[in-house]
């Protein structure tokens, strides 16, 4: 707003001097130099407000330009004519646009902005009382009254929307920041929960079946190595990776299906996918071949396709004519399917489908279409806070202006001044509109299209004021001419055009300038329209400018405030299960390693045990504290079946009264002495925190081959401490 102001103050101040010579009088020269060096002083002050030191306040610069337009409203009584040659224009009117911008954009309280605005123009009207005509001097008052009044609501308006624009931009920063937490979370969750299952479990599975002592080995000194890993930091991965070389890294976990698998890879020689995507789908693709090997049979023909998708993302189908399976019936315990497969894929924005069917085979098909970086489900912080001024509606509105203009000039020139060359003019006019609203919609244009606009335009203006006398016309008269090509210029500048928009306006001053001379360009308001049109320009410019400023600074925040979710994701959810994980489990895959897999039975049971145990830190983690681990350990060492499912209804509770909760379920847990356990959470809609069912087949209709409903020894339904506190 200031640099704008630096401009438009310097040419508001060049526009006035003609009618400072003709209306003082030459008699007070001392007089009339203080004059010009107060009206010097108002424009070299403005820069003040942009090349202040730090520490100075914008504006104190702005109040200076106010302060010396006061002395010279206490200067002109004794220096300007009295009274003012006919026709002519006071020179403070101009420098009035000065003073109350300054006074708008300084003084925040909309009130005090309007009484000083106020004071200067009754203070301007009293200057030239008596010297202009009472009509005049009524019109100029009531005129700069409502302009002041514009100016001081405008910038009230302005601050309004920006300070909403700073508390919005607020709520998108925290909003943005609490989701990217619970998505980084959530995501390294399920890389963790992928990377435990295909390495740990599977290395204790593997030891526990004792069918393949070597590999189960190779498993556990993998498994060890993850769980051990000490690193406090995750590496910042790279913004993308070539598929086919992360696949060729993989080739140790792909060997064992190299003579059992027909893979058909070419297509993804020149894929470049990010990191995180790579792995998901490698992951998820060995986890679906393992799948297969383990359950479509030992002759089912298996075949790995990967093709590009018309969008630039990528397919890979794993497909097997095996003995297939149904969907619907695998139980929630298996996470092979759920979360290395189906879970992992879709966690990085791509699509996983698994189509089977009993004796007809399985397909799974992982998808990942190619996305729009800058898509995002919430607003970005910074985005789009400074589109005040939508393209959309300033074209229509120049439109809307150019046509106007052109319908006045005709029927000025048909029924008024029968000069029916402005009529030609006005066809000119709206036969380039298309051009300029296609342009400025595209904000491109052609060059043949600029070229052959300006060409149009030019001919307009030698062609508009044929036949017509220039004392017949005032500014507001030859307005309708004037303001129509100046809003195309304004257009085809939107088109971001640069040197056509300029050619257009130098042949319209010219032709006016010819036409009416040069002191009636600026009796006729062009050189004020233009100073207008550069100030909207300047405005423009300073609104890009910020918005790309805002954006860069949003990409910053965007891009921190990911790295740091990324990172408190992988020390709170990562390091502290792969930790738990290494105290579990490292003992064992130690005693693995040393026996080279020859494990004896105890020792298999165990692995069996503790198996189980990571995975409920998978399928059931807000079911556990260490009581409920500690109690349920025991119950499966017994030989019991224990399954701990949570869906989700404990999610948000305080950790406090989470912990308190379990407590109570692990004390009721410990005196149970059933062979079937079932633990499991409410759905988040639902009252009940935590559902108990402990239950014993009857074993004397099991040896007689009858059929018979388990005897239940206890169940149990703990209300959630919320809905207690509500029902209270």
């Amino acid at each position: 707003m200031v640099g704008t102001l630096v401009v438009v103050g310097l040419l508001m101040a060049l526009l006035t001097l003609p009618d400072f010579g003709i209306d003082h009088r030459p008699d007070r020269f001392p007089l009339l130099v203080l004059a010009l060096c107060l009206a010097g002083l108002m424009v070299v002050a403005l820069p003040l407000a942009i090349l202040r030191r730090p520490g100075f306040p914008s504006a104190a610069g702005l109040w200076i330009p106010v302060g010396a337009y006061v002395g010279l409203l206490v200067l002109e009584p004794f220096i300007v004519q009295d009274p003012l040659p006919s026709g002519s224009t006071p020179w403070l009117l101009a420098l009035s646009l000065i003073a109350f911008s300054c006074t708008a954009v300084a003084e925040q309280d909309p009130v005090r902005a309007g009484i000083i605005c106020a004071g200067i123009d009754v203070a301007l009207a009293c200057a030239y009382a008596g010297r202009i005509p009472v009509s005049h001097t009524l019109v100029n008052l009531i005129g700069l009254g409502l302009l002041s009044g514009g100016l001081v609501l405008g910038m009230r308006a302005l601050r309004l929307k920006a300070d909403q624009a700073d508390r919005d931009e607020r709520e998108a920063q925290l909003l943005f920041e609490d989701e990217q937490r619970q998505l980084a979370t959530e995501a390294e969750r399920v890389r963790t929960d992928a990377l435990l299952h295909d390495t740990v479990l599977a290395a204790l599975l593997a030891a526990a079946g004792n069918q393949a002592p070597e590999r189960a080995t190779e498993m556990a000194e993998a498994a060890l190595d993850i769980v051990s890993d000490t690193t406090d930091h995750p590496d910042a991965p790279p913004l993308s990776v070539l598929l086919q070389r992360l696949w060729s890294k993989a080739d140790p976990e792909l060997a064992p299906f190299r003579d059992t698998v027909q893979f058909d890879l070419a297509a993804l020689s020149d894929v470049d996918l990010p990191p995180e995507v790579t792995e998901a789908l490698i992951s998820a693709t060995v986890q679906a071949l393992t799948n297969s090997i383990n359950h479509a049979g030992p002759d089912a023909k298996r075949v790995v396709t990967a093709t590009r998708l018309d969008d630039g993302g990528l397919r890979i189908v794993v497909s097997d004519d095996g003995t297939g399976f149904d969907l619907a019936a695998v139980p929630e315990a298996r996470l092979g399917v759920r979360v290395s497969i189906l879970e992992r894929v879709r966690q990085v924005g791509g699509l996983a489908r698994i189509d089977s069917a009993p004796g007809r085979g399985t397909t799974v098909t992982l998808e990942w279409p190619q996305q729009d970086d800058v898509a995002e489900v919430l607003r970005r912080p910074g985005e789009s806070l400074f589109d005040v001024l939508p393209r959309r509606k300033l074209y229509r509105a120049f439109g809307v202006l150019i046509v106007v203009a052109s319908v006045i000039a005709t029927a000025e020139a048909v029924f008024v001044t029968h000069a029916y060359t402005s009529v030609i003019a006005s066809l000119l006019g709206l036969s380039i509109l298309p051009v300029l609203i296609r342009g400025a919609r595209r904000g491109t244009m052609s060059n043949a299209a600029a070229w052959g606009t300006t060409a149009v335009g030019i001919l307009l203006c030698h062609i508009a004021t044929i036949g017509l006398d220039p004392a017949d016309f005032d500014a507001a008269s030859i307005a309708r001419y004037t303001c129509g090509v100046l809003a195309g210029v304004v257009m085809a500048w939107m088109a971001g055009r640069r040197i056509t928009p300029l050619i257009t306006v130098g042949a319209l001053v010219a032709q006016i300038t010819l036409w009416a001379g040069p002191s009636g360009a600026i009796r006729l308001g062009l050189a004020a329209e233009i100073v207008i049109v550069i100030a909207g320009l300047l405005i423009h410019r300073a609104l890009r400018r910020v918005s790309a400023a805002a954006g860069t600074a949003a990409t910053r925040h965007r891009d921190l405030t990911i790295r740091k979710a990324e990172l408190a994701a992988f020390n709170s959810e990562r390091q502290r299960r792969l930790l738990h994980a290494g105290h579990a489990a490292a003992p064992i895959l130690h005693r693995i390693i040393d026996t080279r897999g020859h494990l004896d039975e105890d020792a298999r049971a165990e692995c069996r045990v503790l198996e189980q145990a990571l995975r409920d830190e998978i399928r059931g983690r807000n079911l556990l504290n260490n009581a409920v681990r500690r109690v349920v350990a025991s119950h499966r060492r017994r030989g019991s079946l224990v399954q701990i499912l949570d869906d989700g209804g404990l999610d948000g509770m305080a950790p406090a009264t989470l912990d308190a909760l379990l407590d109570q379920v692990a004390a009721r847990l410990e005196t149970v002495r059933s062979s079937r356990i079932v633990m499991r959470t409410g759905h988040a809609e639902s009252q009940t925190a935590i559902t108990l069912v402990a239950s014993t087949p009857d074993e004397t209709a099991a040896a007689l081959g009858l059929d018979a409903d388990d005897e239940v020894d206890l169940w149990l339904t703990i209300p959630h401490p919320d809905s207690v506190g509500l029902a209270a």
